[in-house]
């Protein structure tokens, strides 16, 4: 514990030194992607919100959009990692080390990156939660992209770049927010344990002083989503909406109908930034589309998109079913990302040994489920 928190302090203090030196690496398409999530809606009932409806002028609502299973914590690790390892429930649970994640890739370029979320008791704080006044839960680990990879918790510098929206708020006044941001509200603000509508004011609110014109001197994107849908018997649609000076003013009020799941977090900061990629289901999801006019990515549809049971988690290593625990897949060393890159170089000298295993990322942009669209394990290549 000591040995944890000298590294932790470590870590605060080159920091905060960094943070001062941080500079802006320019993207394609937007210098600073920020991505904030709300909890368990249906995508047509977040339609009918009002406070919603006027976010929505100001953006580009994605309108195929899917989370990959229930609950919430796996959606939360795929953002960042690629893949869900078979998570199919929000208890505590710890990512192996040799699974690298966005920062890993960020890193590598020198772009700056961090988590705030919103009652974090602080950057080291590694228990499920923390209770608010009223005892229930404020912070949870579960809404936490980061927390749970081991090749984040166990290295000061980067467990010191998670943090709480008092600390966003001081970055943003100072001008020192990095460049790729994930962001969770407390489980009040988040809809979690209130409403749709509670969650879309809180929203609304936030928002607002971070859409004005001088709001950020680089182009920004700010992504608003959610991490599951409500109903489970259904698709697992759920609305990501688009918005920031980063958004071109002819865009404003526009829908885009391209697929989308949160792998396409990764997809699009790869391309933005001609990013090296993990080797896993990073690689042949879509690029949002107002980026791929840019960079002249051409996005494709999955081609069975339409039979997938997004409800379902498929076997793997975090799966708390006996029958459905299996290693942690080697990356596929072999493939090329949306950035035009292959997979980074660390990688690739972390999982060598494997490079003649079978996996299951071949870059095809296939969607998996537990149900009739299993993951196929095939030769890297």
């Amino acid at each position: 514990m000591l040995c944890q928190l000298s590294a932790l302090l470590s870590g605060c203090l080159l920091f905060q030194v960094a943070r001062a030196a941080d500079a802006i690496v320019p993207g394609r398409a937007f210098d600073r992607f920020i991505s904030i999530w709300l909890e368990n809606q249906d995508f047509a009932e977040v339609l009918k919100d009002d406070a919603f409806a006027d976010l929505k002028k100001s953006g580009i609502l994605q309108t195929r959009y899917f989370a990959h299973t229930h609950p919430s914590q796996p959606n939360y690790l795929a953002s960042v990692a690629g893949d869900y390892f078979g998570l199919n429930h929000d208890d505590f649970v710890r990512v192996p080390s040799n699974v690298s994640t966005v920062v890993d890739l960020l890193e590598d370029k020198q772009i700056s990156w961090g988590g705030y979320f919103e009652g974090n008791p602080g950057p080291g704080y590694m228990a499920v939660g923390s209770y608010d006044k009223d005892g229930t839960w404020d912070y949870v680990r579960k809404h936490n992209h980061f927390v749970s990879f081991d090749s984040v918790n166990t290295q000061g510098s980067r467990l010191a770049r998670l943090l709480s929206f008092k600390d966003f708020q001081r970055d943003f006044a100072a001008g020192t927010l990095p460049q790729f941001i994930m962001m969770s509200p407390d489980m009040n603000n988040d809809g979690h344990n209130t409403t749709l509508e509670y969650a879309t004011k809180w929203a609304h609110e936030f928002l607002k002083p971070l859409l004005a014109d001088s709001a950020f001197a680089e182009p920004t994107v700010i992504q608003l989503t959610y991490d599951e849908s409500y109903d489970y018997s259904k698709p697992n649609q759920i609305v990501s909406l688009l918005v920031g000076n980063g958004i071109p003013k002819d865009q404003h009020g526009k829908e885009d109908s391209d697929f989308y799941t949160h792998y396409s977090v990764l997809a699009t900061v790869e391309n933005n930034w001609e990013l090296p990629n993990l080797g896993r289901y990073d690689v042949g999801a879509n690029v949002f589309k107002f980026v791929a006019d840019v960079t002249g990515y051409v996005n494709n549809d999955p081609e069975n998109a339409a039979s997938v049971d997004s409800s379902i988690s498929y076997a793997g290593y975090l799966n708390n079913e006996t029958s459905a625990q299996i290693e942690i897949p080697s990356p596929n060393l072999k493939l090329t990302g949306a950035g035009g890159k292959p997979i980074l170089e660390s990688i690739r000298t972390q999982w060598q040994r494997e490079e003649f295993k079978k996996v299951p990322y071949d870059g095809s942009g296939r969607v998996y489920d537990g149900d009739k669209n299993a993951p196929e394990y095939k030769l890297q290549g």
